[in-house]
């Protein structure tokens, strides 16, 4: 009964912004089309700020998921008494291929996708309980659930077709030519369906900058804030990594155009946003940017000679 109650509230404020919305640009009681009437103006400027804070967040996000799944992976290995040492751009198992058994290759290839897909439900669960904030960090805390979502379901996919990370689990389990065609549908579809249940989620973000957003601005707000981030950050990812990385890596993150990819579908149909009245800063945040070079820059350096568990 309290969540109808608060479900209804949200719904009586949204009108009043609307109202408010429309009365303020004059086109309230006007037979004029309200598009026309009272159009909001959003500099360039605004769109390649929203570009380059979400650049740098989504760095950071990849930089805490990627190091989580790979420690989880490590340690999981040292459980099978498997000695490794975790680089930046992969971990080392010290151990010659003819000792894996298939129990150690189940348990260390698929720990760090398990524990990523745990993690982005415990993700999506604080986020849901703080979507009306206004906070940068916000924008963090979705970015997080994005890649944790594609270490899962990215790397089911991924894995599967080239038979690396996850890929050997299913090797190890015999499983046939129509079995893993079936798992390939099924971390494409899984992935597809996540973008569409997010697509909300990812639109609100735009409370971070705006205090509406109009459906004639929705198009540039997804390409600033997640279409070119997530080009530009795996570009830099990529550059980062070099000399060392693989195919497999780069499919796994590219991956993850198939939750962005719905968002832009799903919010074709979906009704301006009237947010609140605070006051916005739309600027660059160099917090972020600074921790993210710093963060890359540490990264680089410690896990370029490697660390062994």
């Amino acid at each position: 009964m309290q969540k109808q109650r608060h479900f209804s509230g949200n719904r009586l404020y949204t009108a009043y912004r609307k109202i408010r919305f429309l009365a303020k640009k004059g086109s309230l009681f006007s037979l004029s089309k309200p598009a026309k009437a009272g159009k909001i103006e959003i500099s360039k400027r605004t769109f390649h700020i929203i570009t380059i804070n979400s650049c740098f967040l989504f760095l950071i996000a990849y930089l805490i998921i990627y190091l989580l799944n790979l420690f989880i992976t490590g340690y999981t290995a040292i459980i099978f008494n498997i000695p490794v040492i975790v680089y930046f751009y992969d971990v080392d198992y010290l151990i010659r291929g003819i000792d894996w058994t298939p129990d150690s290759v189940s348990g260390v290839f698929s720990s760090g996708p398990i524990a990523m897909f745990v993690l982005s439900i415990f993700l999506l669960i604080l986020y849901k309980a703080v979507e009306t904030e206004t906070g940068m960090l916000r924008l963090l805390l979705l970015w997080m659930i994005f890649h944790s979502l594609t270490r899962f379901f990215g790397e089911v996919l991924v894995g599967t077709i080239l038979n690396k990370g996850f890929g050997f689990v299913i090797l190890y389990m015999f499983v046939m030519d129509t079995g893993k065609v079936i798992m390939t549908i099924i971390g494409f579809v899984a992935m597809f369906t996540m973008g569409l249940y997010m697509t909300r989620m990812a639109l609100y973000s735009a409370n971070i900058y705006f205090n509406d957003l109009l459906r004639s601005y929705l198009f540039k707000f997804i390409n600033s804030q997640f279409f070119l981030p997530f080009f530009i950050g795996n570009i830099l990812i990529f550059i980062i990594k070099i000399p060392e990385f693989s195919l497999f890596d780069v499919a796994m993150n590219a991956s993850m155009i198939l939750m962005l990819i719905p968002v832009l579908v799903r919010s074709i149909n979906i009704e301006d946003f009237y947010f609140d009245d605070f006051p916005k800063e739309i600027k660059v945040k160099w917090i972020i940017l600074i921790t993210a070079f710093l963060l890359f820059f540490v990264f680089r350096l410690v896990l370029g000679f490697g660390l062994r568990l």
